[in-house]
């Protein structure tokens, strides 16, 4: 049995549920995303941080924390998250993989061989990347035109997948060697940066 509304009840109290509804959306949409694992965007870029590396070749000199890791590490805002940490204790360039975060890049020192640089760190690229330039460390960020500024490997989004944009001249003035195979992957950059 079906009840029927007058058609005039239904117009004071269908606007007032629309509004609550929407209400509720806005005060519980924060809440999820602040408790959200990561996206599977970066659930895959932090496989790739850790699949480029084998890709990349380091001179024998570069760094090393005082423990002999290879360092990983996030440069501002963590879109990670736990993605990341998944990847500690693999090998990479035969040590052992150490994930660690900065907010400042005075503090990455030679802790880390691969630097993933956030978007949060936009309005400072430029800078960090000058600080970076000629040290042995694989730089890579998803912000627009990161590659452009000196940056090695930029996450570039096509339809469906993830490509790179490679600065080859930036990787030779670091020391690092790409293999082909990454080469032959990626869109690639070889002039010096502006």
């Amino acid at each position: 049995m079906m009840l029927e509304l007058p058609s005039q009840v239904a117009p004071q109290w269908l606007p007032r549920l629309r509004l609550c509804c929407l209400w509720l959306l806005m005060v519980l949409s924060p809440l999820q995303l602040i408790a959200a694992p990561p996206n599977a965007e970066y659930k895959l870029k932090a496989a790739l941080v850790y699949k480029l590396s084998k890709f990349v070749e380091w001179p024998a000199s570069s760094g090393a924390d005082k423990s002999g890791r290879f360092g990983i590490c996030v440069l501002g805002e963590d879109v990670f998250g736990s993605a990341l940490d998944a990847l500690e204790q693999r090998k990479a360039a035969g040590r052992t993989v150490r994930i660690r975060r900065f907010t400042q890049s005075e503090s990455i020192g030679d802790s880390c061989q691969v630097v993933f640089i956030s978007k949060s760190k936009r309005p400072f690229m430029g800078a960090i990347l000058q600080k970076l330039k000629g040290r042995p460390i694989l730089t890579l960020g998803d912000t627009e035109g990161f590659a452009e500024q000196g940056g090695i490997i930029e996450f570039t989004r096509g339809k469906k997948r993830i490509g790179f944009l490679i600065n080859l001249e930036s990787a030779r003035r670091s020391g690092l060697k790409i293999a082909a195979p990454l080469l032959d992957l990626a869109t690639v950059l070889d002039s010096p940066e502006n």
